[in-house]
Parts: C-alpha cells; sequence; structure tokens
C-alpha cells in the first residue's frame, strides 16, 4: 500500500509539474489576460479535473507557475552565486552576466511572464500573481545583493552599495532581455561587454564615493506638444486608446470599450483609423511624440562641455519622465513581449519607434566621440543607453524603494563613460 501510495503521488506530482510547464509557456507567450485554465488545460495533455484538482483557480495557477519558474531557473543556472577574488572584478560580473545570457535563451517564460505583470495592471488583472513575482523578483535581487557584497569587501558603505548595485544590475538584466525580445538577429554580445564593464566603473565610483560634477547651467527641455484640437474626434479617440489600454493591455482593450471612453460612437473610430491595431498604433507613436518633444535634444555639447556633463543633464530630466509611466513605453513594451503567430502593426510601430530613437542616440555618440573611436563603440553605446532606460522603466514599477534619479544619472553616465573605452579586440565581439 505504501508503494502504490509513492507513486500516486510522484504521478501528482509529474502532473503538476507538467500543468505549471504549460502555464509559464502560455502566460509568456500571452500575458495574464491571453492565459486560461482551458489553454492550459489543452497545452498540458491533462484532463480539467486534473487541472483543478491541483490549483482553485487562474490566479493560484499562474503565482505558482511563477515560483516554479524561478526556482527551476535559479536552481539550474546557479547564477551570481561564485566569487573568484583573483580574477579582475569586470572579469566576474562579465562571466555572471554571459551565463544570465545563455540562461535567458534557454528559459525565457517566466522572466518574460514576470514583467508582463508588471504591464497589465487593470481591473481585470488579480493581484495574486504579481506579489508572487514581486517576492520573486526580491529573492533575486537578495542574491545580486549578497554577490555584491562579497565583491565589494568590507568597505565604508557596502551594504547600501550592494543593494544599488543589484537594483541596477537586475535593470541591467531586465534592458538585455528587452534588447532580445525587440529583434532576435540583434547581436548582444557588445552589450554584455559594455554592461560588464559600465557595471564595474559604477561599483568602482560608488566605493571611492566620488561627488557628481556640478553644472552651472542646465538646458531647458522644450515644452511639451501643442495638440491643435485637443477636442477632436481623433484626439479624443486616441486619449481613450491609451487609457484603456493601459488599464487593460492589449487584448482587454475592445472597440466598444474604447468608444465608451470617447463618448462616440464606432463609425467615429472606423472613420479615422482602419481597425483597433491601427488606432493602438496611432496611440503609441502619438504618446512618443508627447513623451519626445519633453525631452532634452540630443545636441552637440556647448563648446568647452564634456559629452559627459550633457548625457548628465540628459538623463536628469528623462529618468524622471520614466516614473510616469507614458503609454508608449507600457503598450509598447506589452507587445514587444507577447509571442504572436502574426504580431499586430503596433507592435511594428513601436520597434520603429524604438530603432528611431537608438539611432540618434547612436549619432550622438558618433558625433561626441569623433573620428578616433573605436567602430562600433556608438553603436553599443547607442544599445547600451536604450537597454537601461527599458530596465530602469520596469525597475520603477516594480521594486520597493525604487532607485534615486540623482544617484542613477550618475551612475548611468558613469556606465557609458568606461564603455566607451571598450577595448577593439572586445567591441564586435560576441
Amino acid at each position: 500500500m505504501a508503494r502504490k501510495t509513492t507513486r500516486q503521488h510522484s504521478q501528482g506530482e509529474a502532473s503538476r509539474r507538467t500543468i505549471l510547464d504549460a502555464t509559464l509557456q502560455i502566460a509568456g507567450e500571452r500575458g495574464y489576460v491571453g492565459t486560461t485554465m482551458a489553454k492550459v488545460t489543452k497545452a498540458s495533455g491533462l484532463p480539467a479535473s486534473s487541472v483543478y484538482w491541483h490549483f482553485r483557480n487562474k490566479d493560484e495557477l499562474l503565482a505558482d507557475a511563477l515560483d516554479h519558474g524561478y526556482r527551476r531557473f535559479a536552481d539550474e543556472q546557479s547564477l551570481w552565486l561564485d566569487h573568484d577574488p583573483e580574477a579582475p572584478l569586470e572579469d566576474r560580473v562579465l562571466r555572471e552576466l554571459r551565463r544570465t545570457t545563455r540562461a535567458l535563451d534557454e528559459d525565457p517564460d517566466f522572466w518574460r511572464m514576470g514583467l508582463l505583470l508588471a504591464l497589465e495592471t487593470g481591473p481585470a488583472v488579480g493581484s495574486g500573481p504579481r506579489e508572487r513575482f514581486l517576492d520573486v523578483r526580491e529573492r533575486a535581487i537578495a542574491r545580486l545583493v549578497s554577490w555584491w557584497h562579497a565583491q565589494l569587501g568590507a568597505t565604508p558603505g557596502t551594504a547600501a552599495h550592494a543593494h544599488t548595485l543589484a537594483l541596477l544590475t537586475v535593470a541591467s538584466t531586465d534592458g538585455l532581455f528587452l534588447a532580445h525580445q525587440s529583434d532576435v538577429q540583434e547581436d548582444l554580445g557588445p552589450l554584455v561587454q559594455a554592461l560588464a564593464r559600465g557595471l564595474a566603473a559604477a561599483a568602482r565610483h560608488l566605493v571611492a564615493d566620488e561627488p557628481a560634477p556640478r553644472r552651472t547651467g542646465r538646458r531647458v527641455p522644450p515644452v511639451r506638444l501643442v495638440v491643435a484640437d485637443p477636442d477632436s474626434g481623433r484626439e479624443k479617440l486616441l486619449r481613450a486608446a491609451a487609457d484603456v489600454a493601459a488599464a487593460s493591455g492589449y487584448d482587454g482593450a475592445g472597440i466598444a470599450r474604447i468608444c465608451e471612453q470617447a463618448g462616440l460612437p464606432a463609425s467615429s473610430l472606423y472613420w479615422h483609423f482602419k481597425d483597433k491595431d491601427d488606432l493602438l498604433a496611432s496611440a503609441i507613436e502619438h504618446s512618443y511624440q508627447e513623451w519626445y518633444v519633453a525631452q532634452p535634444a540630443w545636441l552637440p555639447p556647448d563648446p568647452g562641455t564634456r559629452w559627459q556633463d550633457e548625457l548628465r543633464d540628459h538623463f536628469a530630466v528623462s529618468l524622471r519622465s520614466l516614473a510616469e509611466r507614458p503609454l508608449f513605453l507600457r503598450l509598447g513594451h506589452l507587445l514587444l513581449l507577447l509571442r504572436r503567430e502574426q504580431p499586430p502593426a503596433a507592435r511594428a510601430r513601436f520597434v520603429g519607434v524604438r530603432r528611431q530613437a537608438r539611432l540618434v542616440q547612436e549619432q550622438w555618440f558618433a558625433q561626441v566621440l569623433g573620428p578616433d573611436a573605436l567602430p562600433g563603440t556608438a553603436d553599443a553605446l547607442g544599445l547600451l543607453t536604450m537597454a537601461l532606460s527599458d530596465g530602469l522603466f520596469f525597475s520603477n514599477q516594480l521594486d520597493e524603494p525604487t532607485w534615486d534619479v540623482g544617484v542613477f544619472t550618475e551612475l548611468l553616465v558613469t556606465m557609458l563613460d568606461a564603455a566607451s573605452s571598450v577595448p577593439a579586440s572586445e567591441v564586435g565581439a560576441s
């Protein structure tokens, strides 16, 4: 009898793992709203009674799937545990980042699912899975704090510095993951190397307790975009689409809800836009334009001004804007992370916006670094700037306490300054 009971227990655990693995895959592709118990049942190949035997509802299932995914990820990969005091700090960081990159390639579902939960926060989204992901993320940050504490040794302020570096590291890896999701053909080798050099430089900067340089003046950002007719039907629909999508995500933003929010009939929507996808793509672009004109322009530094100082002024404004959770970042990242056989046009519009923004940054770095810069350096710095901004956007939604704008402005400038001197043998290497 004991043998039969043991066998039944083993079979039950195997069924539970099968259900959790199926849930991770579906939720990692479709998010909270797009995941249903019926889809999980079909993907697992088990009867519905088995799914409901193990899990009472969708929230409990998604929460346990996140925990299952993190435990498997952490146990199998053993990331951010090694400490080799003989190796240079940059080499230690690079080794861990490369291992993290390989792990994300092999098992990305729980990471993608967690980031989706940071974006899906409307009334249709249960709180249980998000709370579980926050717990998982706290454990991951605690592991990073321990790792950085070991690297810094017994220095003044080690505990505070280790926590700051842990937040910066998890933001960096989130940005690395999003860079991979944006374009699977992207060569992330230069980004990984730039991150390693930058994080090592950030650690040295914190330990040295270097004061931030003071500027006598700061460029004033342009005024916000002035809409010619804010009460026009088109503007009302764009604002309504932004509000509904922000609350319910892409799948939950139905035409009926958008029209109700705008106080307009569906015929008005189809007069201005081809369909829902065209409307949301336009809403992303509209939100980006509103955000972009409020940022400092990527202009050449004034005579006698170092490019690092100009960059510091830029980040002082742009990092604060991340806390406002602009729609083009919320909805755009949601579309970037969701996996669809036929991605919506709104996703392509967001990818296009990202490419244009990155091109502007790359051109700026190429100009300020001059002709003596090594080939590929400006491109690597542009990608690094975007990855760090992406990661800090998510950190602002998830981590408590969140990062300090002044401190992280200085750390980002330090990272980019260090990454600008990557040896030629490293630029473009995988």
